[in-house]
């Protein structure tokens, strides 16, 4: 292993700019009891894609793995993205054409971890989706997330819940060499055709969608849509249990 690599170096950002998106980190082990999910991260559990010429695990090792009880697993993948509501409709974007995994099919924000798991979340939503009105970016105000110090931009008001919209989140706890590093509430998925964990941060607000912009970092398609309307979409796997687990509760 490249001995100036590791996880707590990757938490931080503190790596070659050339390794950034390429390299991430992933669970030794994975609990879940009730309502509450325990990540337990290494710091020599990095994790890259296999293209990256560097002495250290592929991802394509991980999707071969089998989890015998998936509420006790380990060495296990985690992506991270948000589940951004606005007005009661959900921001998503088409992925694209060529892609492995699920090409055209609709998504949300998410993306492997390379930060911790609320940082990854909020950072993907940045990155994958734009929203603009006149010219403007528009940012979330995640304040009751973590502080943040971005300027110049108009802000809307966001909250972590929606009496209309049930979501069955999870307490997530983040260990790093069995220190706890960070807590957030999250809901999960686990796909174990790629053996990864998909968290998504649910974020609600209500905003005018008068002159709305919405750009997606390829290109393709991306707006509001609401859970009715992606019933009838070709959506990818954690979007389609969201959809499923909306159903359920309102019945």
């Amino acid at each position: 292993m490249n001995l100036d690599l590791t996880v707590k170096k990757l938490l931080n950002g503190d790596i070659d700019n050339k390794y950034d998106d390429k390299v991430f980190w992933y669970a030794s082990k994975v609990t879940i009891v009730d309502k509450k999910v325990n990540v337990y991260v290494n710091n020599d559990n990095l994790v890259a894609f296999d293209r990256v010429n560097l002495d250290i695990k592929k991802i394509s090792e991980f999707h071969k793995v089998k989890q015998k009880d998936v509420n006790d697993m380990r060495n296990v993948l985690v992506s991270s993205g948000s589940f951004l509501f606005i007005n009661e409709k959900l921001a998503v974007t088409q992925r694209e054409s060529d892609t492995t995994y699920d090409p055209s099919f609709w998504t949300t924000p998410a993306g492997r971890c390379d930060r911790t798991i609320l940082e990854t979340g909020i950072k993907e939503t940045m990155e994958e989706i734009e929203i603009q009105r006149n010219g403007k970016i528009l940012l979330p105000d995640i304040s009751y997330l973590f502080p943040h110090e971005i300027k110049n931009f108009e802000f809307y008001r966001t909250t972590p819940s929606n009496k209309n919209i049930p979501l069955k989140t999870y307490d997530v706890n983040l260990y790093l060499d069995n220190n706890l590093i960070q807590t957030c509430k999250s809901w999960m998925y686990y796909s174990k055709d790629v053996n990864t964990i998909e968290f998504r941060i649910p974020i609600f607000t209500q905003l005018n969608e008068d002159k709305l912009i919405f750009k997606g970092e390829y290109e393709t398609d991306t707006g509001l849509k609401t859970i009715d309307t992606l019933k009838k979409l070709d959506t990818v796997p954690a979007l389609k249990k969201l959809i499923e687990e909306i159903k359920n509760e309102k019945n």
